[in-house]
């Protein structure tokens, strides 16, 4: 009898290492695969406002033709091998880096065009930019869809703020595999207006977003601490992103506290309160 209690209880600590051990693995599964949904999601952040930037500063080149000049330092620090073509009868811009890679002053290899269609100055009050892309290439990855940019003038602290329409944007990786998404955001501009050079400005961004990652589980993603964005630093590094998927799972994507580093945090957790957190390498 002895023996045989023995034996139940020597089960019962098996099954229950077992069943742990399945919950453990299955949350740390779970939470690997959640670093897919951050790390698209930044992608795409990072991709959409890169874009954006680029943009700027060829509008403010307004003079510049063919290849950038040696003493446009802040507009070699985003391309250093972009050819800009400016229609201003039709008011576009082409933004062209070639038919083969271009590695950039930022260490980003580029190909292909980023077309932009414009209404008005960038810091005019109600004027509107749409960027395009055309077989447009970052890394290696394909850039799609539409990004509309609108001045909606100064906020309450006299800063100035566009409103942010990301239609049908899709990147699509090396692999074959793609994420796609869209999304409304508020740009606040902090720092930098007063001067030429783009590397002091400083940014906020806000809003929400929703997509299918490069998994196809689709998602919803809310900014529920502004995006923090030095143009001197080539990551995003403060900010929380909250995001439910279709499978009901909520994450955090943490991005630090303002540490410029390509750093960020997926926090994970299970049905029982074990929270999971993995640090992701930003792109």
């Amino acid at each position: 009898m002895k023996n045989l209690k023995n034996g139940i209880f020597a089960g019962l600590i098996s099954l229950a290492i077992f069943t742990t051990s399945c919950n453990k693995e299955k949350i740390e599964t779970t939470a690997t695969s959640e670093e897919t949904t951050g790390q698209d999601s930044q992608e795409g952040t990072e991709v959409g406002d890169e874009s954006s930037n680029i943009a700027d500063n060829a509008f403010k080149g307004q003079n510049i033709t063919g290849r950038y000049a040696s003493n446009y330092e802040q507009y070699d620090a985003l391309s250093g091998c972009a050819t800009i073509t400016k229609d201003t009868v039709n008011r576009i811009i082409t933004i062209d880096f070639g038919t083969t890679n271009c590695l950039g002053a930022d260490g980003r290899n580029r190909r292909g065009k980023i077309i932009v269609n414009y209404t008005g100055n960038y810091f005019e009050q109600g004027s509107v930019k749409t960027i395009t892309f055309d077989n447009y290439y970052r890394n290696d990855n394909k850039v799609e869809g539409t990004r509309t940019i609108t001045n909606t003038g100064l906020n309450a602290n006299n800063q100035y703020t566009w409103k942010i329409e990301a239609r049908n944007m899709k990147i699509t990786k090396t692999d074959g595999k793609f994420h796609t998404w869209n999304s409304d955001r508020v740009r606040t501009m902090l720092a930098g207006y007063e001067t030429a050079n783009w590397q002091d400005d400083e940014y906020t961004i806000t809003g929400d977003a929703s997509g299918t990652n490069s998994n196809d589980v689709t998602y919803t993603a809310t900014i529920t601490s502004p995006l923090h964005r030095l143009m001197s630093c080539k990551w995003i590094d403060k900010g929380i992103i909250q995001f439910e998927n279709s499978k009901g799972k909520s994450r955090v994507l943490d991005f630090g506290n303002g540490t410029c580093d390509n750093q960020a945090t997926v926090e994970v957790t299970g049905r029982r309160g074990r929270v999971v957190t993995r640090t992701i390498t930003l792109k």
